[in-house]
């Protein structure tokens, strides 16, 4: 069976948040607020998502429940392959361009419209994922700044943090033997999440394997 690569063997560079600066355009004041909630699959960020709506939309506002990336690209043939079975390094540069394309995408027509409506819009993912990704797959990580430049700073970015134990134990619940390919294997499930860990500042860690109530009442409480 052919294998992507063996990611404790690769030389790959890693991000620091300065880095990751050069992606957001200047905040500008929106009267809408933007959320992001990132972690691997399984990490809970579906319940999330849904608890924290609830609880705006019981404030009043309106809500945006959104995702990147968008199915536009996740109804890709291709991308759908390379989720499941993996592949090049080329490959996944290539998808790499696709997904900043996708995004670009949304951001025009979904998340800017809402904000400047003044809607509460929460991302599952957005572009912190795009590098948890992609570095993980080997592409370079001046080449991901370049292609995902000029998107908004989210007002607060969530990182759900949960020990990949848990998160294998849950994926198997949840999925059984219908694993993709980087969820059928620890080391590569932590090459994605040490990203998320060197992204520092620019995610707000909450340990995403306390109680579903007890994480959305930690978020809650910083967003209002």
């Amino acid at each position: 069976m052919y294998i992507l690569y063996q990611w404790k063997k690769m030389n790959r560079k890693r991000i620091n948040p300065d880095m990751l600066d050069q992606v957001f355009v200047p905040q500008e004041q929106y009267p809408g607020i933007l959320v992001s909630i990132v972690g691997f699959d399984a990490s809970g960020k579906t319940t999330q998502i849904a608890a924290l709506a609830d609880l705006f939309r019981a404030e009043g506002r309106d809500v945006v429940e959104t995702r990147q990336p968008t199915d536009w690209y996740r109804s890709e043939a291709s991308v759908q392959h390379f989720h499941e079975e993996g592949g090049s390094q080329e490959r996944a540069r290539i998808l790499s361009l696709f997904a900043a394309a996708d995004r670009h995408r949304h951001v025009q027509e979904v998340i800017l419209p809402a904000l400047r409506r003044g809607s509460v819009v929460i991302c599952d993912r957005y572009v912190y994922a795009t590098f948890g990704v992609f570095i993980h797959r080997g592409v370079d990580v001046n080449f991901l700044i370049t292609i995902n430049r000029g998107v908004p700073r989210p007002n607060f970015a969530f990182y759900l943090d949960v020990p990949t134990a848990t998160l294998v134990e849950r994926l198997r619940m949840r999925d059984g033997d219908n694993l993709k390919f980087e969820e059928r294997s620890p080391d590569r499930i932590e090459s994605i999440t040490s990203t998320y860990k060197d992204m520092g500042f620019h995610l707000i860690r909450v340990d995403g394997s306390m109680p579903p109530k007890v994480v959305t009442d930690m978020m809650w409480s910083m967003c209002c």
